[in-house]
């Protein structure tokens, strides 16, 4: 029927793309809740060349401090004018990256922080992508990072994310609710990795389960497992 939506749109990554733009400031900013005051004292704090990964249509950007440099990775084109409008809204220097997390066009060592809040939970290899950040960043930087993961095996959480998974993974471009992102980093090339679990409660429904913190890269700069062989 003229006008209507066809089966086949509703698989379009830019269709699903252009929803995720029209709901992403609201729903990633009322999910923040009580992490609110932590991810403006945290990410304010950042100084120096900031490498921020699928910072979306730019909620982060109200946080930064004045005089830092903001490369910001987002494969998504559909997000990037409203990123770009938001960055000179804030009056942050910003230099958007039409590359995936998990191939960075940014130098080794020259990042002093990287960034990510609710991203590894949407990124085909998350683990690739903890590896770029370790790779793009100083010795001594950081890795500052918030996720929703999965909820405890056996809870009503954990079912409620199995039954939702393939729904909300088509609303959100491909996010995963039930990931352990915590055990990725664990197992990654930081030398420390500090890792807050945190129940955000029932308003959060089946994402309420989230880890915020900091991985660590070693003063020395260490290799990466591969190539240390």
């Amino acid at each position: 029927m003229s006008g209507s939506l066809a089966p086949r749109d509703l698989d379009s990554p830019r269709l699903r793309s252009h929803i995720e733009a029209a709901l992403l400031d609201v729903v990633v900013l009322r999910s923040r809740g009580r992490l609110e005051d932590r991810l403006k004292e945290t990410i304010g704090a950042l100084t120096g060349t900031i490498v921020e990964l699928g910072p979306g249509t730019g909620v982060n950007l109200r946080y930064y401090a004045p005089g830092v440099r903001v490369i910001a990775v987002e494969p998504n084109p559909v997000m990037r004018d409203k990123l770009a409008t938001n960055a000179q809204r804030h009056g942050v220097d910003i230099d958007i990256r039409a590359v995936r997390g998990e191939r960075i066009d940014v130098d080794d060592g020259s990042a002093d922080a990287v960034l990510a809040t609710l991203v590894l939970c949407g990124v085909d290899d998350p683990a690739q992508v903890i590896t770029e950040a370790h790779r793009v960043l100083k010795p001594g930087g950081s890795f500052f990072f918030m996720e929703h993961v999965a909820a405890p095996e056996d809870s009503l959480t954990r079912r409620v994310q199995g039954a939702v998974k393939v729904p909300h993974r088509w609303m959100f471009n491909g996010c995963e609710v039930d990931r352990d992102t915590a055990a990725l980093l664990r197992a990654s090339n930081f030398s420390e990795v500090d890792i807050e679990e945190i129940d955000c409660g029932p308003g959060d429904l089946y994402v309420r389960h989230r880890i915020i913190g900091t991985a660590t890269k070693s003063q020395r700069g260490q290799q990466t497992k591969s190539q240390r062989g």
